[in-house]
């Protein structure tokens, strides 16, 4: 686990830091914030990485850490969404079990996290809570039922269909935070998607076999930021 000093540390330091509980009936609604726009395609070859964070550590292939997650690398220009005109280019996407953000107290099983980076690096992160009862077939079953194990080789996958990642109702709550892993960098843009998305009980299952005792951030307070609710179905 990521050591609870650094932790602390970094949230009494920099004071936007990210996850946080988002209470529904204290979102802004806010229809003139601008859409959010997706470009991704309809068939990519995808390489699944697990990223190891144990520089260092002997016997590192046997260690976990909170740091650590499994993440799908893009090539550069090959997706992408737009907000107010600006283009973010997707960087990558990645989870956590179980979930970092939380929807009125809720922790959902797993989040799903695809970073985007703009003109300037700006950071935009897009949040989907994750859970079971889904009937299979979805982007996130064909990635999560063949997560590769630490100091494994990547797992490729052929023409996946990155378009379907994201559901048709792109509602989301927006506020401004970090990012949720060393260094907890500020400002990030995070866009929480109001949608859950469902997968089959085995895809986790086996998702959560790499992570047996988690891989996410504490809570972080507010400290008097505002979310703001942006429907768009």
């Amino acid at each position: 686990m990521a050591s609870p000093s650094l932790l602390s540390s970094a949230s009494a330091q920099l004071p936007h830091q990210s996850p946080i509980d988002i209470r529904t009936q204290h979102a802004v609604h806010s229809p003139a914030l601008p859409a959010l726009h997706v470009h991704y395609p309809h068939s990519l070859d995808l390489s699944v990485h697990y990223e190891s964070k144990d520089g260092g550590q002997s016997g590192g292939c046997e260690t976990r850490t909170a740091e650590e997650t499994v993440l799908a690398q893009i090539p550069a220009g090959a997706a992408w969404v737009t907000v107010a005109g600006v283009r973010y280019d997707l960087v990558n996407f990645h989870f956590h079990t179980r979930s970092e953000h939380r929807l009125n107290g809720h922790q959902f099983p797993l989040e799903q996290h695809f970073v985007h980076s703009g003109p300037s690096g700006e950071k935009l992160v897009i949040a989907l809570f994750i859970t079971t009862g889904g009937h299979g077939g979805t982007l996130q079953d064909k990635v999560l039922a063949t997560v590769p194990a630490e100091c494994d080789e990547d797992v490729h996958l052929v023409r996946a269909n990155l378009a379907t990642a994201l559901p048709h109702d792109l509602s989301t709550y927006r506020y401004q935070g970090s990012l949720t892993t060393t260094p907890f960098t500020e400002p990030v843009s995070w866009f929480v998607l109001n949608h859950i998305r469902e997968i089959l009980p085995a895809s986790l299952a086996h998702f959560q076999t790499r992570f047996p005792d988690g891989d996410s951030r504490t809570l972080q307070p507010l400290n008097g930021r505002t979310v703001k609710y942006h429907a768009q179905h």
